[in-house]
């Protein structure tokens, strides 16, 4: 029995020994590796505009003047402009509103009519209009509508077009074409 004793005030003692001195260091270890050296995080370069060719549509001024329906409502112009993937939608628009120089051609994005935001969304983009000026006749809306979704979908992904009046959705823009779901070319 002393041996028996003996051997557990040994292994007592062993134990008090191990949990004084040795398992505080070795817990402090764990819980505060030592630090190697690690290469700095290297942030992600900024993307950079590029220059892209996009098809832009326009509104044909004789098919305006005549109201022929042989004659194309638009008809278009290839621009180049320089943009990132999260700013091409904003500066496509941007191309639209300028008049076009060639002749017989006019754009329904007047100056009158403000865009809030622009932006794309996996294959949809959004197109957020400032209620401010924002009327007109069927076929000015008309006009507005085909030649924003005509040329957003010739953008690499964009397949449709949401419109919102004040980051919302609506019925339509001008009462005449119902906006309140995405337009693709094939729901014009």
């Amino acid at each position: 029995m002393r041996k028996t004793g003996s051997l557990i005030g040994i292994l007592l003692v062993l134990a008090l020994l191990f949990v004084l001195f040795i398992s505080p260091g070795y817990l402090r270890r764990e819980a505060n590796p030592p630090k190697t050296p690690q290469s700095p995080e290297i942030p992600a370069p900024a993307e950079r505009e590029r220059e892209q060719e996009v098809t832009l549509f326009f509104p044909n001024q004789e098919y305006i003047q005549t109201g022929r329906a042989d004659l194309p409502m638009l008809k278009t112009v290839t621009r180049k402009v320089k943009a990132t993937k999260e700013t091409l939608v904003e500066k496509v628009l941007a191309e639209l509103r300028k008049p076009p120089t060639e002749e017989g051609l006019s754009t329904a994005l007047q100056d009158k009519l403000k865009i809030l935001s622009a932006w794309q969304e996996g294959r949809r983009a959004y197109v957020d209009f400032s209620s401010e000026n924002l009327y007109g006749g069927s076929l000015q809306e008309t006009l507005l509508v085909h030649q924003i979704v005509k040329t957003l979908t010739t953008l690499p992904g964009i397949e449709e077009v949401q419109f919102l009046v004040e980051g919302e959705k609506r019925e339509s823009l001008m009462g005449h074409i119902a906006t309140d779901e995405p337009l693709g070319t094939d729901r014009l």
